[in-house]
């Protein structure tokens, strides 16, 4: 989803150190800031070409993932112009978000660091032959029906950010004036959309990464919702 550009890399290695169980709680509260990402949308990229502005439309779709005490935020993008994929971590040693995306029709990944300020998650990366550095901003808009995404360079790390082109649009199926709350995923907490079952009784989970999780040991979770 986010095509893009920016953050720092982690002593030039790109990799995420493994979470500690004890480390677990505070890797999903801080990922769940960021709940309002979650789900499947529309959006269009815009990017100025001399005199012209080229547009172009991706579907981008994000979900939680997990794997044993870890969890991290991960999104596809289809038709991407830039970034077909990417993993969103919390790193709690360091209390930053780190961001590993891959370029469309490439397997490297370029990582980006930051945190959340102002409402906005901001990460960067420099790049580390010219010097340049990459940012990208996202935030979310009208109760996080909207999603903006905005990418900036700057030269050789010096002076003012230009931009490089943004993505705007809105989640898939859902309507700038609806006001209906939705029912809250039992894994995560956040607004849900798809039904899980557990002896009979229906949960809601807000996206695939979830309904595994939850299928894989409803018990857990229907355990923890009770308290």
């Amino acid at each position: 989803m986010l095509a893009g550009v920016l953050g720092l890399t982690t002593a030039g290695t790109g990799q995420t150190p493994k979470a500690k169980p004890e480390d677990a709680a505070k890797v999903k509260k801080a990922l769940g800031e960021l709940q309002e990402f979650i789900g499947p949308w529309n959006l269009e990229g815009t990017q100025k070409a001399g005199a012209k502005t080229e547009a172009w439309k991706e579907k981008v779709s994000w979900g939680w993932k997990f794997k044993g005490d870890d969890a991290w935020l991960a999104f596809e993008s289809d038709k991407a112009k830039y970034y077909s994929k990417g993993d969103l971590k919390y790193l709690p040693a360091t209390k930053k978000y780190q961001l590993s995306l891959t370029p469309a029709g490439k397997s490297d990944a370029e990582v980006y660091e930051g945190a959340i300020a102002g409402g906005k998650l901001k990460l960067e990366r420099k790049d580390a032959k010219s010097g340049d550095v990459y940012r990208m901003t996202m935030e979310t808009a009208a109760d996080g029906i909207r999603m903006i995404v905005k990418f900036e360079k700057q030269d050789g790390g010096k002076g003012l950010f230009t931009s490089v082109y943004q993505l705007v649009g809105n989640k898939e199926g859902e309507s700038l004036g609806a006001t209906a709350k939705k029912p809250e995923c039992i894994v995560t907490g956040g607004a849900a959309t798809i039904a899980v079952s557990y002896q009979g009784k229906t949960y809601y989970v807000c996206c695939s990464g979830c309904r595994d999780a939850f299928n894989e040991t409803p018990e857990k979770f229907v355990k923890a919702a009770k308290k």
